[in-house]
């Protein structure tokens, strides 16, 4: 059957169709049309685990709190040291330029020493300070001015005015030199320049060479490791006025250094007493092959600690391994030091042999009972007997036994062994008391 016009309820005709199939057997089943696809509306879906979600965005806030709290505190202690830092160099700045408006109104008022210990405060915390070194030039040269040389006796031939010139020129180069703190440059410009003339401006240039050979002096000590050369410039800089504490300090340790190192290897028991102060003030102090004070002074140690070990003498080379080994360990200085330590306390007792039956070894005064076997312990005590018997000495053999009865008292009463002790038999030699 067939159905024509507009398209009506679909419902309405399948089941029209399904009627007249169930009475027309033979009709097959008209196809049904599926239902048709109801898209269920947009809807928030309930979130699945919800304890879960909320426990990683609890910790997620955590850690950034944490991370946030963290760079807080970096960044304020970065800013509180940069703060503390730039403190303390404006403080230091403000001190010296302090110290230095000081020293120049010192110098006004002709306090001169006082100028001077100002001045070499500002030098030993900042070499460098603008006008330090020439102010500190000035005030030696009034302080420890020397004898201007007396002029010749004028002739009667007129001399001819003397062209200063040269000599202007190199006082000025060597004034520019002292302030750029070349001070090798600065002597040999000022020897040149008084060689030329003595009597040229002598306060002013023998202020210029004690400071020039101070500086030279302390800088071959502490950077360049020259001890001798150090100490020979600080030497000359005495000669034009004394030294100051960290002038004298630094030649008496290089001068300690070089004297220990005069008995390297030779008197090592010397040389201790020399590097041991050195390392204990400067222990960074070196010479120029570059071993410092406290590498010397450990290295002396081992060596006066073989020495005393080739002596037989364990017990203080053992003292002298040991001060090694706190100022560092090795292999070959901890096997001397064991060695020593085994050397100076050996081990008292010495085990015996499988199967051997120690025997006890008894004093020469003293003899075991006759019931006595080896190894039991001696029952005779040191008090003579009542009834000592009357032929108690054995004949002499070879090799001397210890007597198995015990020996008669002597009836002479001169030389009389103390009462507590048994007298050797006879044919021996008692013991010396």
């Amino acid at each position: 059957m067939f159905f024509t016009g507009t398209t009506g309820n679909t419902d309405t005709l399948n089941n029209k169709a399904m009627t007249e199939n169930q009475n027309d057997p033979i009709k097959p089943a008209p196809v049904q049309n599926p239902p048709p696809l109801r898209v269920a509306p947009k809807s928030h879906t309930r979130k699945k685990y919800p304890l879960v979600r909320f426990l990683l965005w609890a910790v997620l806030f955590c850690g950034l709190v944490l991370f946030a709290i963290i760079l807080g505190v970096l960044i304020g202690t970065q800013s509180t040291t940069q703060s503390q830092h730039s403190t303390a160099t404006a403080f230091s700045k403000t001190s010296l330029s302090e110290q230095f408006n000081l020293a120049l109104q010192d110098i006004t008022e002709n306090r001169y020493e006082v100028a001077r210990q100002r001045l070499e405060y500002v030098i030993a915390q900042d070499p460098s300070y603008p006008g330090v070194t020439e102010k500190m030039a000035e005030v030696m040269s009034i302080l420890y001015a020397t004898a201007t040389p007396t002029p010749p006796a004028p002739t009667e031939t007129a001399t001819p005015t003397r062209d200063l010139r040269p000599v202007e020129d190199m006082f000025k180069q060597a004034q520019s030199l002292l302030t750029e703190q070349k001070w090798t440059e600065t002597i040999d410009t000022l020897v040149a320049l008084r060689k030329a003339d003595p009597a040229y401006q002598t306060a002013r240039i023998d202020g210029m060479l004690f400071i020039s050979l101070r500086q030279r002096g302390v800088d071959k000590i502490w950077k360049e490791g020259d001890l001798e050369g150090g100490i020979y410039d600080l030497a000359l800089s005495a000669r034009f006025g004394p030294l100051d504490v960290q002038a004298n300090s630094s030649r008496e340790l290089a001068r300690l250094y070089v004297i220990g190192s005069s008995f390297w290897e030779v008197l090592p028991d010397q040389a201790i007493i020399y590097f041991s102060q050195v390392a204990a003030a400067a222990p960074g102090l070196r010479d120029i092959s570059g071993w410092t004070a406290s590498a010397r002074y450990r290295e002396v140690l081992i060596q006066y600690g073989d020495q005393l070990a080739t002596k037989k003498d364990w017990c203080n080379a053992q003292q002298q391994y040991e001060l090694a080994l706190s100022m560092g360990a090795d292999a070959a200085l901890q096997e001397k030091a064991s060695n020593a330590t085994i050397q100076c306390s050996p081990p008292t007792g010495t085990p015996t042999a499988t199967g051997e039956t120690p025997t006890a070894t008894l004093p020469p005064n003293i003899s075991p009972s006759p019931t006595s076997t080896t190894g039991s312990v001696p029952t005779q005590t040191n008090t003579p007997p009542v009834n000592p018997p009357t032929n108690t000495v054995p004949a002499p053999t070879d090799t001397p036994q210890p007597p198995t009865e015990t020996p008669v008292p002597p009836t002479a009463t001169e030389n009389l062994p103390p009462t507590d002790t048994v007298p050797a038999p006879e044919g021996t030699t008692p013991p010396a008391l």
